[in-house]
């Protein structure tokens, strides 16, 4: 019995004790000083001409605690009035106390925060510094700045969810026109993917602005239900396999991407036919093409000037249809039935191999 008592008494003053240091630590930690950030500029107009100029300087001071801490740092980028809500935020290495941005990276600092490129704004700019649980911010720094419109990106598919898989030297470029790059193509269900912004995997990459996602590859701001984010800077697809559209808004306000199921989700039918000038726009005499498999066809044919001609699934005006996509014109790019025009050719006569992937949205014309 004596034992017993024993290692009671031994168990609570053990508790006592831990107890103790934990409040020993929380007290010798305290609530810390918040930090402090001048920056060198008050007004800047961007010049695209003098891209790798300085822009702004950034000094600050780290929050100071009763003990050495280790902080994680970031500027917190805000138009301003908005109580810094849904602010842009860009990490910065806390104990080198100073950071400068070229006329390049801050230009792209503004238009990822959603400023407006051509305009004078008014913006607000927060260090933030973590520790543990404790955030402490300091005051804002007022700018005035005008940044200026870049030419919009270029995106690049690629991933398992996608037809050419992780392979980045052969990405699926998007079909660009202004802010929007679109393309009709097979996505899988529950893999992933990502954008490249080259045929390589540096030096940009694209991919969610969200939790998990390292900020220099944070870029879409708002994104279809069907994707998510997922591990190692990827996008999960999450819709039904098969042919969707993907569409995504380069403008410096939206930075969206939208992912929606194509009208036709038939990536490898069984036959297809060229129809148009090449016989008359006859759809019952459409010429069939050669089947390579895998939703790949070809067909080579003397090609006059002004030439113009769809693709059909059927020697028929129906469902299977597909042409230069959205309009008429000679993009490279297949669009479906409602949501497409004529391939326009001006060829020489002379023979040409026209080859059609269905399941990548793409079509090519070169002379043999």
């Amino acid at each position: 019995m004596k034992n017993f008592f024993k290692i009671f008494i031994a168990l609570v003053l053990g508790v006592f004790v831990i107890s103790c240091e934990k409040d020993e630590d929380q007290a010798v930690l305290g609530e810390g000083t918040n930090p402090s950030l001048t920056a060198d500029v008050k007004v800047l107009v961007l010049d695209k001409d003098h891209e790798n100029d300085k822009a702004v300087k950034f000094d600050w001071v780290n929050p100071k605690f009763n003990i050495q801490v280790a902080f994680n740092n970031a500027l917190e980028i805000a138009k301003a009035g908005t109580s810094f809500q849904n602010a842009k935020s860009v990490d910065v290495v806390a104990k080198d106390l100073t950071v400068t941005y070229t006329i390049r990276d801050f230009n792209k600092m503004m238009l990822d925060a959603g400023i407006l490129p051509g305009t004078t704004s008014q913006i607000e700019i927060r260090l933030r510094s973590k520790v543990g649980d404790i955030t402490l911010y300091s005051s804002p720094v007022a700018i005035t700045v005008t940044p200026y419109l870049t030419e919009f990106p270029s995106f690049y598919l690629v991933g398992e969810a996608s037809a050419v898989g992780w392979n980045a030297s052969s990405a699926q470029l998007l079909y660009k026109k202004d802010n929007l790059s679109t393309i009709y193509t097979y996505l899988e269900t529950g893999k992933a993917f990502r954008f490249l912004g080259q045929q390589d995997w540096n030096p940009i990459n694209y991919s969610l602005d969200a939790a998990g996602i390292k900020t220099e590859n944070k870029y879409f701001k708002t994104w279809s239900p069907n994707l998510a984010a997922s591990p190692a800077e990827n996008i999960q697809f999450n819709g039904p396999t098969g042919m969707y559209k993907i569409v995504i808004d380069a403008d410096a306000t939206q930075k969206s991407i939208a992912v929606t199921p194509s009208p036709i989700n038939n990536w490898n039918p069984a036959n297809l036919y060229i129809v148009g000038t090449v016989n008359g726009w006859d759809s019952g005499t459409a010429i069939p093409m050669s089947s390579l498999g895998n939703g790949k066809f070809e067909y080579t044919t003397a090609l006059p000037a002004a030439s113009e001609f769809k693709f059909l699934g059927q020697q028929s005006w129906g469902d299977l249809d597909w042409g230069n996509i959205t309009t008429d014109g000679n993009t490279g790019y297949i669009g479906p039935k409602g949501s497409n025009g004529n391939i326009k050719f001006d060829g020489t006569g002379g023979s040409y191999k026209i080859t059609v992937d269905v399941k990548l949205g793409i079509y090519t014309i070169k002379p043999l």
